[in-house]
């Protein structure tokens, strides 16, 4: 089915055909005014970067072309109302958070979540109950919250509000949410769903069911992140069941994170995104999908890596494709040698590098395999121990020692990284990508901790930390390290 109803693309399309003279920001000038090393790469683009003019909108107020745009979305996505962001799925997060919940209420996050959902609870004044997710044996890569592991939070903490949960991983992989959600519910639980990297979950056919077709109440997709968007362009959808308090709020609360001036690129790119992704007809979701299998065939045939398949444990998104080193190499090493063939991953771990393709044509040219190939000539294939990756965690339960906010309060110092051992953090590790703090600020640092960050930095991880990952913030107490 070929869509041709784009709102707010033919809206701003006409105010230009209408040869408008602005007075008015940006300072741009439709275009004219730019500077001239880029002038002519950012020509073409320039005139859709307007504001809130006659005929064109307002995010926070729609009556015309952005609230059809938005209503052509929630018919695509299936949801009772789906909003426009100009944050990312970050502000999406923010706002969700903020919306569904009181101040003081506990509520269940899955433990791997993305650094702006710790956000988003500190500024709402939540109290975190963190689960641990469940771990793939082959990758060690986490693939979601069991069903168990609610059912054991729900017996420890019964006055529990909601639930948030990232599916799929970054890796495009999670466990069948399904009964998780659904026993949530049955608790009068609110579901919450960061779901960046399954704004396409809805084409059906070889992709997983987006969470809003199972039982959740808000959902925040990336769209930029696999469909044709713009970077920092995102959705949030609002299930059917949601009342409208609920939906109220989380409207004041995008009002109060995003920007008061939004770009008009961003949103005529969701808005271009969304009819693009539900023009696809099967025959082209099918070429797309072999063009996948097909460089996945190629790079088959390097020794030094290995393509992982996802078995039927397991939901898999197929424009994902997860490739484990069997050398020496680390996947931070293996990534770096991809870039210097002018073939760049999305990220790197210690043991993986990943590689996420488009709705679109999808190939790999055998020259480039060959240069791969030459470049991992020397390195030996070792053999490995399949099951031996995963950590052996039980399914943990726990609260944050120390609250976010308190952190703020009580008083830091810091000490080398290698001494960190029973002290309470005061700052956040993160590895980006993809995001996923290793330490939040209150949680006590174990040995099982310590050694996982010791092993990133000395495989090259990159962190966003405030400096160089040699100390760490952490709580002022003399009781703190036992």
């Amino acid at each position: 089915m070929k869509s041709n109803n784009l709102p707010l693309i033919e809206a701003i399309q006409q105010h230009q055909r209408n040869r408008p003279v602005s007075f008015h920001v940006p300072g741009h000038k439709n275009g004219t005014v730019f500077h001239h090393t880029i002038h002519k790469d950012f020509q073409s683009v320039l005139p859709y970067d307007v504001t809130e003019l006659s005929g064109l909108d307002d995010l926070h107020a729609p009556t015309g072309a952005i609230l059809e745009a938005q209503q052509a979305a929630a018919r695509f996505y299936q949801a009772k109302e789906t909003f426009f962001l100009v944050g990312g799925s970050t502000v999406g997060n923010l706002a969700m958070v903020y919306g569904m919940f009181r101040r003081g209420d506990q509520v269940f996050v899955q433990r791997n979540s993305h650094k702006s959902i710790f956000h988003a609870l500190q500024i709402a004044g939540l109290t975190a109950i963190l689960l641990t997710p469940d771990f793939d044996d082959e990758s060690g890569l986490a693939v979601g919250i069991s069903k168990q592991t609610l059912q054991k939070a729900l017996n420890m903490y019964p006055r529990t509000k909601g639930l948030l949960i990232t599916y799929p991983n970054y890796f495009g992989v999670s466990i069948d949410v399904q009964p998780l959600i659904a026993l949530a519910k049955q608790q009068n639980l609110h579901v919450l769903v960061d779901e960046a990297h399954g704004a396409h979950f809805c084409l059906g056919q070889s992709f997983p069911p987006s969470t809003l077709q199972l039982g959740a109440d808000v959902v925040v997709q990336s769209a930029h992140k696999m469909l044709p968007a713009l970077t920092m362009s995102s959705f949030l959808h609002i299930s059917h069941k949601l009342n409208d308090h609920f939906r109220h709020n989380i409207k004041e609360a995008l009002s109060m994170f995003q920007s008061s001036s939004p770009s008009y690129l961003l949103m005529a790119s969701l808005d271009g995104a969304r009819a693009y992704a539900e023009s696809l007809s099967k025959r082209e979701l099918n070429l797309i999908l072999a063009g996948v299998q097909a460089v996945k065939e190629e790079l088959s045939t390097i020794k030094q890596f290995r393509i992982l398949n996802w078995d039927d444990r397991y939901l898999s998104d197929p424009l994902k494709v997860t490739i484990r080193t069997t050398t020496s190499l680390t996947g931070f090493e293996l990534q770096e040698i991809f870039s210097k063939n002018n073939i760049y991953p999305e990220l790197a771990d210690d043991k993986h590098v990943l590689f996420i393709f488009g709705l679109g044509e999808n190939r790999l040219d055998k020259e480039a395999v060959e240069l791969i190939r030459q470049s991992l000539h020397g390195y030996e294939v070792r053999n490995e121990e399949l099951g031996m990756n995963a950590p052996k965690v039980e399914m943990d339960v726990k609260q944050l020692e120390v609250s976010a906010n308190e952190c703020r309060q009580l008083p830091k110092r810091r000490i080398p990284l290698e001494e960190a051992c029973g002290f309470v953090a005061a700052e956040a590790i993160i590895p980006y990508p993809p995001g996923v703090p290793i330490i939040l600020p209150g949680e006590r640092i174990d040995r099982n901790t310590l050694a996982q960050i010791m092993k990133l930095i000395e495989a090259g991880a990159t962190f966003q930390v405030e400096r160089q990952l040699e100390d760490v913030l952490v709580i002022d107490s003399e009781d703190e390290n036992g």
